[in-house]
Order: C-alpha cells, then structure tokens, then sequence
C-alpha cells in the first residue's frame, strides 16, 4: 500500500507542475518572435543602431499582401519587392518579362502589409538603362505611386 501512496504523490505532483507539459513553454526556450513596436517604423538610424550593437539585420522578399503582412508581424527590419516576381509570381522563366506597371503593384500590395519595415522596390531590369534622366523620372514615378517607399533599387 505505501509503494501505491508513493506513486500517487509523484504523478499528482507532476501533474499539477505544468513544466513537465509540452504543450507549455519554458522560459529558456524560443517562445516566438519578439514583441515589436508597430507604431515605430524602421529608419536608417535603427539599423545603424542595430550594426553598432552586433544585433543582426533581417531582410526579406515580399510580393504581396499576405507575406508582407506575415513579414510585419514578424519583426522583419527590410522588405525587398524585387523583380524575380517574375518568376516565383507569374511564372516566367527569368526577370526580364516584368514590366514597371507590374512592379508597382506589387509594391502597393506589400506596402499595405507591412507598416513597420523599411521598404527598397526593385526597379525591373532594362527599365532605366537609356539615360540618367530616365532613372530620375522613374524613381519620382514610383515613389510617387508607392506612397511608402524609402529606397529604390536599381
């Protein structure tokens, strides 16, 4: 009978103890990402802040609402639309094939999701290559019609 008691004692201790449950993690494991500031929008003096510190910097490729939402929630410091849309989007053998117009709605997608970081559009390949002032009137144009760009990328 004592053998019995004991056995009792030690599995209604363990079941009261909820860190013997698997279902409940323990403060020294990876319990998810860290809570971010969403009001505070990732700047260039974060990041420098952030190599200054030895933190490392994420970045991402986004192409569209979900994954950028995804991405916020995430705490992912730089988004990056770039052209291989192309191909992991619309199927397309390389990035040649995307057009700016196709980009631009990518861009706006993405920037719908993501609030928090910092956002670099990928300008599509052969879109500037004539003239300076072309790569001018296109950055003016896609920050224009992106509303949330911070960098392009060319």
């Amino acid at each position: 009978m004592s053998l019995f008691r004991t056995l009792a004692k030690r599995c209604t201790s363990l079941a009261r103890s909820s860190r013997y449950m698997s279902n409940i993690l323990e403060d020294s494991m990876y319990d998810g990402p860290k809570p971010q500031n969403h009001n505070q929008r990732v700047t260039l003096t974060h990041l420098r802040q952030k190599h200054r510190k030895g933190e490392p910097i994420t970045m991402v490729t986004a192409y569209d609402y979900p994954s950028a939402f995804h991405l916020d929630s995430a705490g992912i410091d730089i988004c990056l639309v770039e052209d291989s849309a192309s191909m992991v989007v619309h199927g397309h053998d390389t990035t040649l094939p995307i057009t700016l117009d196709e980009m631009l709605v990518h861009c706006r997608a993405v920037a719908r999701g993501a609030k928090r970081p910092l956002l670099v559009g990928d300008l599509p390949f052969g879109t500037y290559e004539s003239s300076s002032h072309q790569v001018e009137f296109l950055c003016v144009t896609v920050l224009n019609s992106w509303k949330r760009a911070e960098f392009i990328r060319l």
